[in-house]
């Protein structure tokens, strides 16, 4: 029955692709008999011959062999397509041109090269005449390779990634596409990550009526393999490289929050002729592991010539079995004759650490609960370098539910510039990517953030030595002892928090375990913690707690040294007379738990007496609640300014970015007051001996001040640290 279906589903593509004629290669037009070194080489076929499905390589099998001018012999798939163009209405569409078999290649080395084209179908083989074509010099640094940890090009230079998630858009002129790529290659980004699926550039789907769209499983949308070929062309014209995604997690789920389950309608689905019961049966059915690599095998037959094509990712945010990565992985630079990076997510251990997946990336949200994205990147940075590869946080937003806009409806633009920094220089092979383009960046305006970022970058000797995490001593300044207070982000997560003593010093939180952020009531036994916190108040004072949310009617304590200090009793359900002040922001009826939800956005605060204390936090009755910050009122030393550092070094040169700890967009949203750091200073440690030049940029213009010049000795170069209103970088270089 699903042979049956598939062939039903196959009966327009079969008299529109079909064709039963004499096996038959008449000649191959080459696009130029001359093409610089990692420029495109492009042969077009006149071929007939028999076959159902032209994209079945067991009917129907196109390739040339390249041979190099050092005798290398080099194999790329022959494809078929379809030409479009873009009509001049005032609404453009496409403009269907002819179908053709192409063969693409990108020569790696200057000389003559060789090639010989063979095409293969039921009835036998027949090849062409040896013909040459020539490689001149390269114009362009050639394919993106891993150099341990980081990336660059076949000459050796080296290459940051610079971008952010564009994942669907508009490609038709003066829409989508045709605005942001600009926009991002002209304010200096180079990397953009775009989605294949259902919605949008998608080779394979559920059957629909197009001519020229989709078909079912192992059968192509035409449509969508040109569109995809215009997006890499702009991308390429404005210097920008593309990590292309393959599919998502959502073409094996139904329902959904953005209701982007679509298994129901999975060509890989047995209901539509597929050879998948159930979406499981993915990862190990023998037919549906050989579609998917004939899919590969297409994708790396047309777009592996591109030098923009920054790297393959089989899915988004799905969790591939390793094995099913490790077989995918190495077949598709077996199909792919210039080898581009491959990668996945999410991945694990055991995908991490596959030879052929060539560097790891995560996704981090909040829900509107994580005041900055900063640290997070860099944390996950530190997480990901056991594995030895670059990592990439891939994509990052302030909640997964809402566009930033929501939290910056001025384009303050915070988060996104943390993020990108962040990523920059606290451990990643490039910056932090934001997800939210098409409805916060874009219409912000705010691509200009990624101007700096690119400056600084390339003032950075990235392609000389081994760059890890540099070190520094902790930030301090001179002058009087003042106090004032010190603040946290609670920043846990949903789960059950640490219970050991918290330790909080003038300068700080002592190391960096992450601050609870959920606390739950007695009746969740599995969640339920107290934790406390070890502090000295110079002088009386207060904890605050912001809290955030509230699950049904719930109390939170504090106690100091074991005696209750105070208790506050928070109700997220509406007021029994109408006519009164809710205490909440918003409220929410869950009925799939019987209660209500609702923001308070609220501070509770609590008395602690001066001297040193242990404050512990629980909640006696009730659900659960969120907090956002907690704030010990007086107890950071001047002494100890709120700077986050954070940078890299390859032993003789070193980059930090310097950031203002209070400087977050939930601090900018809350309208909280952030004075300026000014006499800070700290010590990079660990470099040679010597002079080194220091050049500080300001991170919003790319500006740079004039160069400083300051000694290293026994291991130790001290750095003045300008005045900080929200953050600043810093490269060091060997005189």
């Amino acid at each position: 029955m699903r042979y049956l279906l598939l062939l039903l589903l196959a009966l327009p593509v079969l008299a529109q692709y079909a064709r039963q004629e004499p096996l038959a290669l008449r000649g191959a037009a080459a696009n130029a008999a001359r093409v610089p070194v990692y420029g495109l080489f492009q042969l077009t076929l006149d071929l007939s011959a028999t076959y159902d499905n032209p994209f079945d390589p067991a009917q129907i099998d196109v390739h040339a062999d390249f041979t190099a001018p050092s005798g290398k012999v080099s194999r790329a798939v022959g494809f078929f397509s379809r030409d479009f163009a873009w009509s001049t209405d005032a609404k453009p569409r496409l403009l269907p041109g002819a179908y053709a078999w192409q063969v693409r290649f990108t020569p790696d080395a200057p000389g003559a090269w060789r090639y010989t084209v063979t095409a293969t179908d039921r009835s036998g083989t027949v090849a062409l005449p040896a013909a040459t074509f020539t490689a001149t010099p390269a114009a362009t640094p050639g394919f993106l390779r891993r150099v341990g940890t980081r990336f660059a090009h076949d000459d050796a230079s080296a290459f940051t990634p610079i971008g952010l998630d564009m994942c669907w858009g508009p490609q038709e002129p003066g829409a989508g596409y045709t605005q942001w790529l600009p926009a991002l290659g002209q304010a200096g980004g180079n990397w953009v990550r775009v989605w294949m699926w259902q919605y949008h550039l998608g080779l394979e789907w559920k059957a629909d009526t197009r001519p020229d769209g989709y078909r079912g499983a192992g059968r192509y949308n035409l449509e969508n393999a040109w569109r995809l070929d215009h997006l890499l062309d702009l991308a390429a014209e404005q210097g920008v490289n593309v990590q292309l995604c393959l599919g998502t997690y959502g073409d094996f789920t139904t329902g959904g929050y953005f209701h982007e389950g679509q298994w129901p309608n999975n060509p890989y689905n047995a209901a539509n002729g597929g050879p998948c019961a159930k979406p499981e049966d993915f990862w190990t059915d023998a037919d549906a592991r050989r579609l998917y690599q004939q899919r590969l095998r297409y994708l790396a037959a047309r777009y592996a010539c591109r030098t923009n094509l920054f790297g393959w990712e089989f899915w988004n945010e799905a969790h591939a079995p390793a094995a099913w990565t490790a077989e995918m992985a190495r077949y598709l630079k077996s199909t792919d004759p210039h080898r581009h990076l491959v990668t996945t997510s999410y991945g694990d251990d055991a995908t991490w650490a596959l030879p052929d997946i060539d560097y790891t990336q995560t996704h981090h949200y909040g829900m509107g609960d994580v005041a900055d994205h900063a640290p997070v990147a860099i944390a996950d940075a530190a997480a990901h370098a056991k594995y030895g590869k670059p990592h990439l946080l891939a994509e990052f937003g302030i909640d997964w539910r809402e566009a930033d806009t929501k939290y910056d409806p001025t384009g303050a633009g915070v988060n996104l510039h943390n993020g990108l920094w962040a990523g920059l220089l606290g451990g990643d092979a490039g910056t932090g990517m934001i997800w939210y383009w098409d409805n916060y960046v874009a219409p912000k305006a705010l691509f200009h953030e990624f101007t700096a970022v690119r400056r600084v970058a390339d003032a950075i000797p990235w392609g000389v030595g081994t760059w890890t995490p540099a070190q520094t001593e902790s930030p301090v300044a001179d002058g009087p002892e003042t106090w004032s207070d010190l603040t946290l982000t609670a920043d846990s997560g949903w789960g059950k928090s640490a219970t050991a003593p918290f330790t909080v010093t003038p300068a700080g939180l002592h190391g960096t375990p992450p601050v609870p952020q959920f606390l739950y009531g007695p009746k969740k036994t599995d969640l339920h913690a107290e934790p406390s916190f070890t502090v000295t108040f110079p002088h009386a004072g207060d904890l605050v707690l912001r809290v955030d949310t509230v699950s049904t009617p719930t109390t939170l304590r504090c106690r100091v040294d074991g005696v209750p200090v105070g208790t506050v009793t928070l109700n997220p359900e509406p007021p029994q007379d109408p006519a009164a002040k809710a205490p909440y922001e918003k409220t929410e009826y869950k009925a799939e738990w019987k209660v209500y939800q609702a923001v308070f956005n609220t501070d509770a605060r609590f008395p602690v007496p001066a001297g040193a204390h242990t404050v512990t936090l629980d909640v006696p009755t009730g659900d659960w609640l969120s907090l956002r910050r907690l704030t010990f009122t007086g107890c950071r030393s001047s002494r100890y300014p709120a700077l986050t550092l954070c940078g890299v070094t390859n032993g003789h040169a070193a980059a930090l970015w310097v950031h203002h700890a209070g400087h977050t967009w939930m601090a900018v949203h809350d309208g909280a007051a952030i004075p300026p750091i000014t006499g800070a200073r700290t010590a990079l440690t660990g470099l040679p001996d010597g002079t080194y030049r220091v050049v500080w940029y300001d991170t919003e213009s790319g500006a740079f001040a004039p160069a400083q010049h300051a000694a290293c000795r026994k291991g130790r170069l001290p750095l003045s640290i300008p005045t900080l209103a929200t953050d600043a970088a810093v490269v060091v270089t060997r005189e």
